[in-house]
């Protein structure tokens, strides 16, 4: 069952370690801002200064490598996220002037252009506290160009460390734009399951989720049960979030709650008192196409 804290709303504690940026410096610093406005954006965490928790990511290193388990630093967050750039770069290529006829014979002329072009790579994981668990790994790429035209064969300038820096992070941000849903999905509005009604052939569950926690009519949501699973062979333990079903919110919410219309009556008969209900953030078609 959730604890009296989940239930009173209270939001997570997330902070955001510095990102390794080896690959190329400076993109892990801006990475790990960006990660922190779409956080924000969900106006369900707060940030940590990650100041407050020097060792942190020392302690998440060793849990990697040593299969370490327990932070025992101070309490200052919840949720840590951790990462680094895994890949990096740009390049200038010129392509030639062209012509060719359409169908109707009209004729047409491409003029020589320069292509400024990045790349960037990253791998981001979400790590529970204070059991170190990895409960999300997102790795994502992108690219980004810009053209400009050529005044003459092989004209294309060399890039100055500044716009060598700017593609690169409009690469960062193309790829984290791309991470978006899988990354505020792991710290969504979220609520619990209070009780099951049912009207005509409608299976509906009344939730903690309200409006003042950013349930809104005709939101998607997942039902979610969180469980501890143990390693037969090592002993270790690990939380685990199970996908129990799905539903949309209804025109019947208010500060404090929600009501949840779930379709499928077969799943909706595996739903429990205190299940988790999460708000599904999607990625939207246009930020897909801009990608």
């Amino acid at each position: 069952m959730p604890s009296k804290s989940e239930l009173a709303g209270v939001k997570k504690r997330v902070i955001v370690l510095e990102l390794e940026d080896n690959k190329w410096l400076g993109a892990g610093d801006n990475l790990s801002n960006q990660v922190i406005k779409e956080l924000n954006a969900t106006n369900n965490v707060v940030i940590v200064d990650r100041t407050l928790a020097a060792k942190l990511g020392q302690e998440i290193q060793l849990a990697e490598i040593k299969g370490r388990t327990g932070y025992r630093g101070q309490d200052v967050a919840d949720f840590a996220v951790s990462g680094k750039i895994t890949d990096a770069a740009t390049g200038v290529k010129f392509t030639e002037a062209s012509s060719w006829q359409d169908k109707e014979g009209k004729s047409h002329h491409t003029p020589a252009k320069c292509t400024t072009s990045g790349r960037a790579a990253f791998s981001l994981k979400i790590v529970q506290l204070p059991s170190l668990d990895v409960i999300k790994t997102i790795d994502q790429e992108a690219t980004a160009s810009s053209t400009q035209d050529a005044r003459w064969m092989n004209s294309c300038p060399q890039l100055s460390k500044d716009e060598a820096n700017g593609i690169v992070s409009a690469a960062v941000a193309n790829a984290l734009r791309k991470a978006n849903a899988d990354l505020k999905n792991q710290f969504a509005p979220s609520g619990f399951i209070l009780e099951r009604r049912t009207h005509e052939e409608n299976n509906i569950f009344k939730t903690t989720l309200g409006t003042s926690g950013g349930a809104k009519e005709g939101l998607p949501a997942e039902i979610i049960r969180v469980v501890s699973e143990q390693n037969a062979l090592t002993g270790v333990a690990s939380i685990e979030q199970i996908k129990i079903a799905e539903g949309l919110i209804s025109d019947q919410l208010g500060a404090g709650f929600s009501y949840l219309i779930v379709s499928d009556e077969e799943k909706a008969d595996k739903i429990l008192l205190g299940d988790k209900v999460q708000v599904k953030y999607e990625n939207s078609f246009l930020g897909n196409f801009g990608n």
